[in-house]
């Protein structure tokens, strides 16, 4: 079982919108873990990508033609998307792995970035490989049908 105690800070306090784990009482094992791979299937499925479609781009192509704004709108969306994309897309996959568990009447309780860090993952510029992915959901779902947290529930 995952360490979930802690003394939290105020940059802890601060993160808890992305630095959560779940919980429903009277909940199995094998019940919080097919739940929690039922949502982390679609929230893996987030995509934000920036696209070509600026009024940067039609600037270029009047210009240059289409092969120069072509390949410089790939190479500035490759960028895009590795700076800004990532983090959206993370922020996306929280978003929905809250709504798909708030659905299925699980609460969301506090836990600081480091103790998150050691059964959770991110995704941003791909996806981790499966057995990693497993072996996390099966972590969080022993939490998720673990004992009642003492800590105050935080609202989905």
């Amino acid at each position: 079982m995952p360490k979930l105690d802690f003394t939290p800070t105020p940059a802890d306090e601060q993160n808890y919108d992305k630095y959560f784990y779940f919980h429903r009482e009277g909940t199995s094992f094998a019940q919080a873990y097919d739940d929690i791979r039922e949502c982390d299937a679609l929230a893996s499925g987030s995509s934000i990508y920036y696209g070509a479609d600026s009024g940067a781009m039609s600037g270029v192509m009047s210009t240059y033609g289409p092969l120069a704004g072509g390949v410089g709108g790939a190479i500035g969306s490759a960028m895009a998307d590795a700076i800004f994309g990532s983090a959206m897309r993370r922020e996306q996959r929280r978003v929905s792995l809250r709504n798909c568990m708030g659905f299925k009447q699980y609460h969301r309780y506090p836990l600081s970035g480091d103790l998150w860090k050691e059964f959770n993952f991110e995704e941003g510029l791909g996806r981790k490989k499966e057995n990693t992915r497993l072996n996390a959901l099966a972590l969080q779902a022993l939490v998720a049908s673990g004992p009642k947290p003492t800590t105050k529930e935080l609202g989905l």
